[in-house]
């Protein structure tokens, strides 16, 4: 059988009490055990052998196939989740938040956003796929040097930099400045990647 998150829904009323005095002696708080249910649920989903059923992406389900996922079926018990098989050097990994994974190919780039609550009052999990390409606004060039820019991004790294425009003092023109340096930047990625915006583009 392969391994999921265990269901917190389904568990003891007299587990979660225990918790909650657990975290109380701990921490002083009861509330933490909350926080501890969360982050434990992280772990057990990135080691596990699932993702979530709920994808909220369009083709979502289609994209990652075509990526090599296999999807094997609902979780018996478990409508959050659907068991998979990850192609060869794919992982989940855990993000600084405890509600938040991502799905990462064998070359370490994110491919979705996994989001999951382990929490027994509201246990939910879904994810997005994420695109190749993406913009991305400068706010330290805009709070460092008074300018409008954005930059296309490949994964986390620069690939293109609009040209800087000049902020005004009138700080209520700021925004439709910075959606100008936006449109700038994915006109260059409509140029240069025109299916950028599909999740299944441009990764192979």
């Amino acid at each position: 059988m392969s391994r999921s998150p265990r269901n917190t829904a389904n568990d003891d009323p007299l587990l979660h009490l225990a918790g909650a005095m657990g975290a109380q002696q701990r921490t002083g708080k009861a509330s933490d055990m909350i926080l501890e249910q969360e982050s434990q649920g992280q772990q057990e989903l990135v080691n596990s052998e699932v993702l979530p059923t709920k994808i909220q992406t369009d083709d979502g389900q289609k994209i990652l196939e075509e990526a090599g996922v296999k999807f094997l079926g609902v979780v018996e018990g478990d409508e959050v989740f659907q068991r998979v098989e990850l192609p060869e050097g794919w992982e989940k990994k855990a993000t600084e938040h405890s509600m938040w994974s991502d799905l990462v190919d064998k070359k370490g780039r994110v491919r979705a956003s996994i989001f999951y609550k382990a929490a027994f009052y509201d246990r939910s999990s879904h994810m997005s796929l994420s695109r190749r390409f993406s913009t991305r606004k400068d706010y330290d060039r805009q709070e460092k040097d008074g300018v409008a820019v954005s930059n296309v991004m490949d994964g986390d790294s620069v690939v293109f930099t609009t040209e800087p425009i000049q902020l005004p003092d009138d700080e209520k023109q700021h925004y439709d400045i910075g959606r100008q340096a936006d449109a700038m930047a994915q006109a260059w990625l409509d140029e240069n990647h025109p299916d950028w915006r599909s999740a299944g583009a441009y990764w192979e």
